[in-house]
């Protein structure tokens, strides 16, 4: 072999030993930082708020980190793994209270990706009537209808209202079981939601191996107080595509039922039902995760208030009544 095939056999070889050296940094995922600062609906600044992000073409959700004495967030993310380039964000604010909150989508352009992120975020919240309820290992409480639904119960546990309960931190979920949540009380007098969607957030181990690909289904659920007959008001049902190394909170939107309504009579009662459809792996899904991480199911922006309307509502209800009333003697008399 002469020395010009040589040469040129070392110097293929020291590009060849370049490209592997320079191929794993290319593809390192590049952070993407989101960040700004949140005010209530006074335009006033508003510490200690929930700010949650999902991206909604993978479902994942992640908590931006948030101080008590700061109106400020920011989050880290990872370009290439957390998301990309025309990828939709959605970034839900809540306050302490949870009496004002706002939600916006945002588009990732890849002129962000380019610069690192989305800066100057800022979030002006808004008074909503929505309603949390966190899923927790307590057993329902006394007197409710256990739901008549023909299937095998993995449990029936309380879903409460505001707050997170119970020492329970997980539970595992087989394709051949059902979990249902239950509220502590049933409706108090005839109430409705309208026609709108509820949001679920359900934090669940890694998913990787067998659960790549299988589906969990949320479905929102009103059960008659005498009988426990079911009637799903909303539902549905999210594919875990997404592998992740770590426990992640799926965001879970559940569409209104069209051919239901969200009406509720006295002593009706709400309540969550999941099914996990993977014959395989059971799913380990966290209800008590971590402070502002837990599983939780949000009712619509319409939430009357349940179990029992707020006096505005009531006031409005009986003024419509009076004027029905009013409609009427003056058509008898008419005629």
């Amino acid at each position: 072999m002469n020395k010009k095939v040589k040469s040129t056999i070392c110097i293929v070889c020291g590009i060849l030993v370049c490209i592997t050296m320079v191929a794993p940094a290319v593809a390192q995922p590049t952070p993407f930082v989101i960040y700004g600062h949140v005010f209530d609906s006074g335009n006033n600044p508003c510490g200690g708020s929930t700010v949650l992000i999902t991206n909604l073409n993978t479902g994942v959700s992640e908590n931006a980190d948030t101080a008590s004495t700061t109106h400020f967030y920011q989050i880290v993310l990872a370009n290439g793994t957390d998301l990309n380039a025309s990828e939709v964000l959605r970034i839900k604010v809540t306050n302490s209270a949870g009496n004002q909150s706002k939600t916006t989508d945002y588009t990732v352009t890849s002129e962000d990706v380019s610069t690192g992120g989305k800066f100057n975020f800022n979030v002006t919240l808004e008074t909503t009537n929505a309603q949390t309820w966190y899923l927790t290992s307590e057993l329902n409480a006394t007197g409710t209808p256990i739901a008549n639904d023909g299937l095998t119960h993995k449990m029936d546990n309380l879903m409460h209202k505001g707050s997170r309960t119970g020492s329970g931190t997980y539970f595992d979920l087989n394709y051949t079981k059902v979990a249902w949540f239950y509220a502590d009380t049933g409706a108090e007098c005839d109430l409705g939601f309208g026609e709108n969607s509820w949001e679920a957030h359900i934090r669940t181990e890694k998913i990787d191996g067998d659960e790549v690909g299988h589906n969990l289904t949320v479905e929102i659920c009103k059960l008659n107080g005498s009988t426990g007959n079911v009637t799903v008001l909303a539902s549905h049902t999210q594919q875990l595509n997404e592998t992740v190394e770590t426990k992640h909170l799926w965001y879970i939107p559940c569409e209104n039922n069209a051919t239901t309504t969200q009406d509720f009579s006295t002593d009706d009662w709400l309540a969550v039902r999941l099914f996990w459809d993977c014959d395989a792996d059971p799913l380990r899904i966290h209800y008590k995760a971590e402070a502002g991480s837990d599983s939780y199911i949000e009712s619509p922006s319409s939430d009357p208030g349940y179990p029992i309307p707020e006096l505005p509502t009531i006031i409005l209800f009986g003024l419509g009544l009076l004027v029905i009333m009013g409609y009427a003697g003056w058509w008898r008399r008419r005629g």
